[in-house]
């Protein structure tokens, strides 16, 4: 990445050509395309303090996304946020690293109470009863969303959406599930 390889969804934005100085993506040169990313990315603005900040603010729903290991969760419980989701941002730019699903149980263990999502790499709907299963309260998608809306707009959206939907149900029935409150897997302590 500091080199601007695999940014490709970072240098077509517009914001991020403004944070380069340039008006085109042609016209971004890779090594300042990964040095911009770097100055974004690897210096973060946002700590644990911004969020004590933000609660003393409101009273709304606090939502703190990307908590993938058990002491940010137990952390975030700790400064008041109401719901934690468990995400890697789908972890395209990391290939090969651990999945999300694999952090999914010890984040549910340090939330305590808290309502947990998820939305990680969930393609199908085996993925979504998956995830129930080990305790998400509610399941995002975001790549097939995403590519039933590119390639057939909301006809395509609704498409990929109700094969979800489809499969989930299917998969329930085939195995005798007629609830998704009977999907809580068994855990091994």
């Amino acid at each position: 990445m500091m080199r601007g390889d695999c940014i490709a969804n970072y240098t077509s934005d517009p914001r991020f050509l403004e944070l380069a100085g340039v008006t085109s993506e042609k016209d971004l040169d890779p090594m300042h395309a990964g040095a911009v990313w770097l100055e974004v990315f690897a210096n973060p603005r946002f700590t644990w303090d911004d969020i004590t900040w933000v609660r003393q603010l409101t009273e709304l729903p606090l939502i703190v996304k990307g908590i993938c290991m058990p002491d940010d969760a137990a952390r975030a419980r700790q400064l008041g946020v109401d719901v934690i989701a468990c995400s890697n941002h789908g972890g395209r730019q990391a290939n090969g690293g651990v999945p999300a699903i694999c952090h999914l149980e010890t984040v549910l263990d340090a939330a305590g109470d808290l309502p947990v999502t998820f939305d990680s790499g969930i393609r199908d709907g085996v993925d979504v009863l998956r995830a129930i299963g080990l305790g998400a309260a509610l399941v995002g998608i975001g790549r097939p969303y995403a590519y039933g809306l590119a390639v057939g707009g909301r006809e395509g959206l609704r498409t990929v959406v109700s094969q979800i939907l489809a499969e989930a149900d299917l998969t329930m029935a085939v195995d005798c599930y007629t609830d998704l409150t009977q999907l809580a897997l068994e855990r091994l302590d």
